[in-house]
């Protein structure tokens, strides 16, 4: 008895070797059936399409791209971040955790407190972040416990990707706080001085760093249920308020221009015709040991426009470069923005705002802006299968992804196949007309064809080569 189940286990063996060897053999005919392609290209081209399953075998990494999976079936898909997933983490924290189905998308609450479906998950997750992350000042001594997550960085790019805000509340004294961890050095970062009256729901917080670590922008509600943009600066590990302007949109997204350090935001806002107040407050005396806050000016200003706008600001002085009125179709709404590694383009992803838990298909489409003028470049429609939701589903689903060498953008997407199958399209972005711009996209491009880890090589070359290899910013 125990030679035959041998035998069988080695026919079984043998059956899934060849099928192994059987698939390889023909992703390396498609392989080699693509590199016989044209490589001259016209930006927004599409050149490749193909499977879900044929990306994660090989695809992306013909292409330039880096490992990346699409699909996340995970309960805790609204504490996820740009950044930051927590459905890998909480399978490194607990092995025999198992993701669950995708229809069982209910959730749309961020906190990351013990739920029914996810109590086990929340509290390890919940656990890791204060044994690791949280000073034991602000946990023991202020009795401070992680609540949720508002969001990760934000920047596109090596090493910018695993920076995440927490939001912690302190039951005794009634206030809520924000830390910023690095998840990649896992270390503590900072702590906004300001202990925000009561509990707040961190779904209604938004925020973004600068490239250098020194300043931090955040979107919150305060007294009254009025909405803020809080500015800090860093001084060592606290972040010291500067300004702060009210009202504002809760809608109101921005992000930092990665080709510059501290300089320039993007804003994304509805406006209407309302004044906003802007308070500046003394920055000569921030030390990290003075908490004060002296108000040092009010001003009002007063908007004359309605609608959706794109605005690049000076952040030292609140002066605006450009801004551009966005058009948004019926029955759409913004979801995010982010910018292409070489910070030539922006992304603005929008979704219908209709619920798809069920066996409808999601909408959504992309407008691609350019980075300096914001004049809009192009449209892109996407399609994706049933029970994908926008509203209830991690929106891995419908954020696009670059190459290495930022040349290209992969994504989500069923048009064109009645949402039969999800497939990934891949599209050639626009290039910037200068040597610069160029040359490190054929460098990127060479070192990516070579099968080599970008970030050993980095460690190699120059700083000065390594920076520009890495798009850190060129201007300040």
């Amino acid at each position: 008895m125990g030679i035959h189940n041998s035998k069988e286990n080695h026919q079984l063996k043998s059956s899934m070797t060849d099928n192994n060897l059987q698939q390889t053999l023909i992703l390396s005919k498609m392989k080699s059936s693509i590199i016989r392609k044209k490589t001259d290209y016209n930006e927004w081209q599409e050149i490749y399409r193909c499977s879900h399953v044929e990306w994660l075998h090989g695809i992306s990494e013909l292409f330039g791209f880096a490992q990346h999976t699409f699909t996340c079936n995970s309960e805790l898909h609204s504490v996820c971040a740009p950044g930051f997933c927590s459905e890998s983490l909480s399978r490194k924290l607990h092995p025999t955790f198992t993701r669950c189905s995708r229809k069982r998308f209910f959730s749309t609450s961020r906190s990351i407190l013990p739920s029914l479906s996810s109590s086990i998950k929340s509290e390890k997750l919940r656990e890791h972040f204060e044994y690791n992350y949280i000073p034991a000042m602000i946990s023991s001594l202020q009795n401070y416990s992680v609540h949720g997550i508002v969001n990760g960085c934000s920047v596109s790019g090596l090493n910018h990707g695993d920076t995440i805000m927490l939001s912690v509340y302190s039951f005794i004294l009634h206030k809520t706080q924000f830390i910023i961890v690095d998840l990649k050095l896992n270390r503590y970062v900072c702590s906004l001085d300001n202990d925000y009256n009561g509990l707040i729901d961190p779904s209604k917080v938004y925020s973004a760093w600068s490239m250098d670590r020194t300043q931090v922008v955040i979107r919150i509600p305060i007294f009254d249920e009025s909405i803020a943009l809080d500015f800090y600066k860093i001084v060592k590990k606290e972040a010291k308020i500067y300004r702060r302007i009210l009202p504002i949109d809760i809608r109101t997204q921005f992000q930092f221009t990665p080709n510059y350090w501290s300089s320039r935001l993007l804003i994304y806002t509805q406006a209407t015709y309302h004044r906003t107040t802007i308070i500046n407050y003394n920055t000569t005396t921030l030390t990290p040991s003075n908490s004060s806050k002296v108000q040092l000016q009010t001003i009002s200003q007063h908007h004359q426009s309605t609608g959706s706008y794109l605005t690049l600001k000076n952040i030292h002085t609140w002066s605006t470069y450009t801004s551009e009125q966005i058009f948004i179709d019926d029955g759409f709404r913004f979801l995010s923005m982010i910018y292409t590694p070489d910070s030539v383009c922006i992304i603005l992803t929008f979704a219908d705002t209709r619920c798809h838990c069920g066996q409808t298909l999601p909408l959504s489409y992309f407008d691609i802006y350019n980075a300096n003028t914001l004049q809009r470049l192009k449209r892109i429609h996407t399609q994706l299968i049933s029970h994908v939701c926008s509203l209830h589903m991690c929106r891995n689903f419908l954020t696009p992804i670059f190459s290495f060498s930022g040349n290209r953008m992969a994504f989500c997407t069923t048009k064109n196949n009645c949402g039969r199958e999800l497939q990934i399209s891949i599209i050639v972005l626009p290039n910037q007309l200068n040597l610069k711009s160029i040359c490190r996209r054929l460098i990127l491009h060479y070192l990516s064809v070579s099968n080599g880890n970008l970030e050993d090589i980095t460690r190699e070359l120059p700083y000065r080569l390594s920076q520009y290899v890495q798009y850190r910013p060129e201007y300040h």
